[in-house]
């Protein structure tokens, strides 16, 4: 009887055994897969621009004429922003009130400053090499909106009046989730 038990136990791995073929298989497609995930992560993700040092902080338009930097006081959790915009071309620009953009994931909010200290000073005219620096508290926004304290990072948008490309400073980090 147990001649019989072990014959049947080896006729039935003999028939459920895998061949080695079947394994160079499956590597052989998780080979060519592997690349393919890796890359398509890496296009989501955009591993750059989270290791990515911007030691100067400075963003300029395809044909550097202006250039703005934001840079936020403290540098975690900031309270002031401060933003420098530079006129780098021959001639005199016009320059619309900036916007500032406070976003949380996929959600963002857009305010236009159109004061500074109770004055209308935009538009605003830059001469050659002529910089213009604005300081911005962001508690006011706070006040107005209480959703705006979940925001994570925050960015200013300026553009020209004649023109229609906007130059988009780099984020500032707020908070990290």
């Amino acid at each position: 009887m147990i001649a019989c038990v072990t014959l049947t136990v080896d006729n039935l791995s003999e028939l459920h055994d895998v061949a080695p073929e079947g394994y160079k298989i499956l590597r052989a497609l998780a080979a060519l897969l592997a690349p393919l995930i890796v890359y398509l992560l890496w296009k989501k993700i955009l591993w750059s621009k989270l290791f990515r040092v911007n030691t100067t902080g400075e963003q300029r338009f395809g044909n550097s004429e202006l250039s703005i930097s934001l840079n936020g006081e403290p540098e975690s959790r900031p309270i002031v922003l401060y933003l420098k915009m530079t006129n780098h071309s021959g001639r005199i620009m016009d320059i619309k009130a900036p916007v500032i953009v406070f976003k949380r994931w996929r959600s963002s909010r857009k305010f236009r400053i159109r004061k500074v200290n109770e004055s209308e000073i935009y538009p605003l005219l830059l001469d050659h090499n002529q910089s213009h620096e604005l300081t911005i508290q962001l508690e006011p926004f706070y006040r107005q909106e209480p959703i705006l304290r979940t925001a994570t990072r925050v960015r200013m948008e300026v553009e020209e009046v004649r023109g229609s490309e906007r130059l988009r400073s780099r984020f500032v980090r707020l908070k990290w989730i």
